[in-house]
């Protein structure tokens, strides 16, 4: 009886006493590869991102590096190193037209007379005398009525003409300057002759605005 239940208690017990040490050795170099697994996972994760982030800045750099183009999309030297055909709107050259600064005429052709209406004895002498270097044609001195307001009249065609009398006898004054009236003007008998055949007359009034003297 005790020798056949000696012998199930041995039945119970491990059969093999390097069982236990071999399956912990089993489960141990199952943690370590799975480990190992684990950390070349994670290892090819992270050299993923980086690469990623690496080309990211790459291609940034590269945009920063991209040559400027023109308008056709090349590059600009190639853009040079091309035959360009270049269009240019035509200049037009514009001119501006202005009063000639001296008359068409020469001083020879205008004939101009001085008649005096001041008052003062010899005043269109005086003034046909600053007159004659010029090379006008002049008629001789003669007398006007008497008047208080001095002019130049000029016949049609001789505005030019009368414009550089008065910058010789009385500069700075365009307000002498009219056409001569259609009725003549008044002088005396003895100046008629000369006043129908002057171009510029000259009247000498009491104002004094032009005066040799």
């Amino acid at each position: 009886m005790n020798v056949g239940g000696r012998g199930r208690n041995v039945g119970l017990g491990p059969s093999n006493p390097s069982a236990a040490p071999r399956a912990f050795l089993l489960i141990t170099v199952a943690l370590i590869l799975g480990l190992v697994l684990l950390w070349k996972a994670v290892d090819s994760d992270v050299g993923t991102v980086a690469v990623s982030d690496s080309a990211a800045v790459e291609g940034a750099d590269q945009v920063d590096e991209i040559p400027d183009t023109g308008d056709t999309g090349a590059p600009v030297d190639e853009v040079a190193g091309t035959d360009a055909v270049v269009t240019t709107e035509p200049v037009v050259a514009t001119t501006t037209t202005s009063a000639p600064l001296f008359p068409s005429r020469s001083p020879s052709d205008v004939k101009v007379l001085v008649a005096n209406g001041s008052g003062i004895g010899g005043a269109a002498g005086a003034v046909t005398d600053i007159l004659n270097p010029r090379g006008y044609a002049l008629e001789s001195p003669a007398n006007a009525n008497r008047t208080d307001v001095s002019g130049i009249f000029y016949r049609t065609g001789f505005a030019d003409d009368a414009r550089m009398v008065m910058e010789t006898v009385a500069p700075g004054n365009p307000d002498l300057l009219s056409q001569m009236p259609t009725g003549g003007l008044s002088v005396p008998d003895g100046t008629i002759d000369r006043l129908a055949n002057a171009d510029v007359v000259v009247i000498l009034g009491a104002d004094g605005i032009i005066y040799a003297g």
